[in-house]
C-alpha cells in the first residue's frame, strides 16, 4: 500500500486513494467493445444493458505487461484536458436532479442510527443527532444515517447506501440536509460508487479536518472519507472506487483486473498525448481519478462527445470501469 498523501486545489485540496501496487501476470483474453450486445432494439427503445464480461483491452498495439518503473510524463504531451472541460462553469445547485435522496427509516446496523434529519427517530430508544452516534476513533464521533437514492428517469432504480457525520468535533461546512441535496445531483452511472463503498466498507463519511493529514479527500473501494462537501471532489473519489472495484475485483461477480493502471491506463495515457490536470500529473491513478471527475461534470453539461473526441482512449476505458460498477448489486 502506498502512503503517500498528495494535495492540491480545485478549489479546495483532493486526496489520494491508498493503492496496491500492481504486480506482473500473464496476458488474458479481451472481449472487445464492438462485442458487447447493443442496448438499442429495433424498434429504437433502450433495454437494459448487460453487465460487460472480460478484461478491459488495452489501446490497440499496446501490451498488457505491467511495467517496474513509475509512470514517465516526459513523453506525453503537455495539453491538459482540464483546461477545456467542463465547458461550463457551474455550481453544484446548477446541475440537473437527477434523482430523489431520502433517509430510510429502518436499519439492521449494530450502531445507533437516525431514521429522519432531525433525528427524532431512530434505531435506539434516545434519539437526536447527539445522542445516535458511535465512535469512529478516539477523537471522532459521528452520526449514522442510511440513505436512499431513487432515479428521477426510472424510479425501479433505487441505491441505498451509508453517509456518516462527524457529530464530535462537530462540522459547519455542511448537514445531512445538504448532503442529500448534493447528492441528488450526482449522475446515476455514479451512484454504483456509494453502494460498493458500503457494502465493502462504512460508506460516505464527512469528517472534522482535524482527522486529515493535509489533504481534502480519501477515497478507495471501502471508503471516501472526506472534510468537504464539494462535488467534484467527491466525484474524484469516486473514480478512484470504480477503479479499485475494477482493479480488485468482486468474484464471483466481477472478476479482478490487475493490470488496469499499470499498463492498460498508463497506455491510454500515452496513446491520447494529453494529461487531465496539474495534480492528474502526479502518477496514472490520479490521473484517472481526475478523467472521472471530468467525465462526470462534462456528461452533466452534455458535452461527452468532445470529451470523446479529446481523449479517446482514456474515455472508452473509463466507461468500461463504470459498467464494471453495475455489478455491484443496488
Amino acid at each position: 500500500m502506498y502512503g503517500l498523501i498528495f494535495s492540491f486545489l480545485f478549489p479546495t485540496l483532493f486526496g489520494c486513494s491508498d493503492k496496491t501496487e500492481d504486480t506482473a501476470g500473464e496476458d488474458t483474453a479481451f472481449v472487445e467493445d464492438s462485442d458487447i450486445e447493443d442496448t438499442d432494439t429495433e424498434d429504437g427503445d433502450e433495454v437494459e444493458e448487460e453487465p460487460p464480461t472480460g478484461p478491459i483491452p488495452p489501446p490497440e498495439g499496446t501490451d498488457t505487461t505491467p511495467e517496474d518503473d513509475d509512470f514517465d510524463w516526459s513523453d506525453v504531451g503537455s495539453q491538459q484536458i482540464g483546461d477545456s472541460f467542463p465547458e461550463q462553469g457551474w455550481d453544484w445547485d446548477e446541475y440537473p436532479q437527477y434523482g430523489t435522496a431520502s433517509i430510510l427509516d429502518w436499519s439492521d446496523s449494530e450502531e445507533c442510527v437516525c431514521f429522519d434529519i432531525d433525528c427524532a427517530t431512530c434505531s435506539e430508544e434516545e434519539c437526536s443527532a447527539d445522542t445516535c452516534t458511535y465512535d469512529l476513533n478516539a477523537d471522532h464521533t459521528l452520526t449514522k444515517y442510511h440513505v436512499q437514492l431513487q432515479a428521477t428517469s426510472d424510479e425501479d432504480f433505487v441505491i441505498s447506501f451509508e453517509v456518516n457525520i462527524s457529530a464530535n468535533p462537530p462540522i459547519t461546512y455542511t448537514d445531512i440536509g445538504d448532503v442529500l441535496d448534493r447528492l441528488e445531483r450526482f449522475p446515476t452511472e455514479y451512484w454504483y460508487g456509494f453502494k460498493i463503498i458500503t457494502d465493502f466498507g462504512h460508506g460516505i463519511q464527512f469528517l472534522h479536518g482535524s482527522y486529515f493529514g493535509g489533504a481534502a479527500a480519501y477515497g478507495s473501494m471501502n471508503y471516501i472519507d472526506t472534510q468537504t462537501a464539494h462535488v467534484p471532489t467527491l466525484l474524484h473519489e469516486l473514480g478512484h472506487t470504480f477503479e479499485q472495484y475494477t482493479r480488485i475485483g468482486n468474484s464471483p461477480i466481477l472478476e479482478p483486473q490487475s493490470n488496469i493502471l499499470n499498463p492498460v491506463w498508463r497506455h491510454a495515457i500515452r496513446v491520447d498525448d494529453n494529461r487531465t490536470s496539474g495534480y492528474g500529473n502526479n502518477n496514472e491513478w490520479e490521473d484517472l481519478a481526475e478523467f472521472a471527475r471530468i467525465y462526470a461534470m462534462c456528461l452533466v453539461e452534455d458535452s461527452l462527445p468532445q470529451l470523446e473526441s479529446s481523449s479517446p482512449e482514456r474515455y472508452r476505458i473509463w466507461e468500461r470501469i463504470l459498467r464494471n460498477g453495475r455489478t455491484i448489486h443496488p
